[in-house]
């Protein structure tokens, strides 16, 4: 009997204990929501740490004063969305922006408004930026068979004005090289492992060189001699007449990005994370200056020094006679793209960024900072034109207005400067 009876008290003794714990669990229930809301701030602050919050402090750093005009605050002027936006870089001239589209189109869009103008549809993918010369842009594309392999290359030569062909050539192997016009010759690289220079009021073969794999390099046209690298880890000087092979550098990872050159020198990066400078006329060495991972984009020659981006995030100022590094930067984002210098100072587009970050090329500090709106990536070079920055997105193309403003201390020092070198009032 006791035994029953102490059974029962243990009994009521769980349901009582069931019960207050309910009524706990009830009381408790709005505290849920503050949880919620605590986990949506913490990933906010998260996403606010990885750099891609619309909060970001877009002001100069301490003491940073430039009088570049890529200093000065950009404004959206206009953009063009599409669901068709590709990864190909957008050619600009004085009136008119020409920019491939995914599906194999290129569209021409008025530089100042960005009305459409005209639209071209050459037939197969694009496969190089549009080239634009003195009275037709060039177009490259590579022809798909019906079981989606490809069947050749073509090149379209395509009035700037009305975007009506003027004549078109068929080739093995589609160019996949950005094409470089100069004089009467184009000048780009093939899939076919050989770099072309083509008569640019026919598209015929002039001469080739062949290399041991794909010409994705970008060439750097002087009338002493033609630069570019191949895929098979060489950079290559050809004579521009003939064609014929003047030196040849082996590297070891391939070279995409254009060469930089001086009056002693060629600079150019690899895929090995390094940045070479050879001697311009023989090719020998002069020095090697390592990264942390591969340089694809282009060096650029400011001063006494070269910047060079790459792979591992970071832009680096390096000596143009020693390779010695002065400053590297850090940005958030992988740089294939090379820095575009005005005066003073350089805009650095990361890949897949929302936004574009200008440096002072002294020390690297920052004095301008330009933000996407939300979802916008960049997917290919920008250009900067006049007082235009055009920026290829995974939505389309941005085009940015440089502006003034009064409560910009860089636009300040800009003014200042130009006002003492301004005629005195009568």
């Amino acid at each position: 009997m006791r035994r029953r009876l102490n059974d029962r008290s243990a009994l009521t003794i769980l349901a009582i204990i069931i019960l207050v714990h309910s009524v706990t669990l009830a009381q408790s229930a709005p505290e849920s929501t503050g949880t919620s809301q605590t986990r949506q701030e913490r990933k906010a602050e998260s996403k606010q740490k990885s750099g891609r919050s619309s909060e970001r402090d877009t002001r100069p750093e301490a003491g940073a004063t430039s009088t570049s005009h890529l200093a000065l605050p950009f404004k959206r002027a206009w953009q063009y969305l599409t669901d068709s936006a590709s990864t190909l870089a957008p050619s600009v001239d004085n009136e008119r922006i020409y920019l491939p589209l995914a599906g194999g189109r290129v569209i021409c869009l008025d530089r100042e408004s960005g009305s459409l103008l005209w639209t071209s549809e050459p037939g197969g993918i694009v496969s190089a930026p549009v080239a634009v010369g003195e009275n037709s842009v060039y177009i490259a594309t590579h022809k798909v068979a019906d079981d989606g392999s490809e069947a050749g290359g073509s090149l379209h030569a395509v009035d700037k004005a009305t975007g009506l062909t003027v004549w078109l050539k068929d080739y093995p192997r589609p160019f996949v090289s950005p094409l470089e016009p100069g004089g009467k010759r184009i000048y780009g690289g093939s899939a076919d492992g050989s770099f072309y220079a083509l008569a640019s009021s026919s598209g015929d073969v002039v001469w080739k060189v062949e290399t041991q794999d794909v010409v994705h390099g970008r060439a750097l046209i002087t009338d002493r001699a033609i630069y570019f690298g191949s895929d098979d880890g060489a950079l290559r000087a050809v004579e521009p007449e003939r064609g014929q092979i003047m030196w040849k550098y082996q590297a070891v990872g391939k070279i995409i990005g254009q060469p930089a050159l001086d009056e002693r020198a060629v600079y150019f990066g690899s895929g090995d994370g390094y940045l070479s400078s050879a001697d311009s006329l023989t090719g020998k060495l002069r020095w090697r200056s390592r990264t942390g991972a591969a340089v694809e984009a282009s060096p650029v020659l400011v001063g006494d020094r070269v910047l060079v981006a790459s792979f591992d995030n970071f832009v680096y100022a390096l000596s143009r006679s020693t390779g010695d590094r002065i400053w590297k930067r850090r940005l958030e984002n992988r740089i294939a793209s090379a820095p575009i210098v005005e005066g003073d100072a350089s805009l650095i587009a990361p890949l897949r960024g929302d936004y574009v970050a200008v440096f002072l090329n002294s020390d690297g500090r920052r004095v301008n900072f330009y933000q996407l709106d939300k979802e916008f990536e960049i997917v290919a070079d920008p250009v900067f034109s006049g007082d235009i920055l055009v920026l290829a997105t995974n939505k389309g193309l941005v085009v940015a207005r440089t502006t003034r403003s009064a409560g910009n201390p860089t636009s300040a020092v800009q003014e200042m400067k130009a006002e003492k070198k301004s005629p005195p009032r009568l």
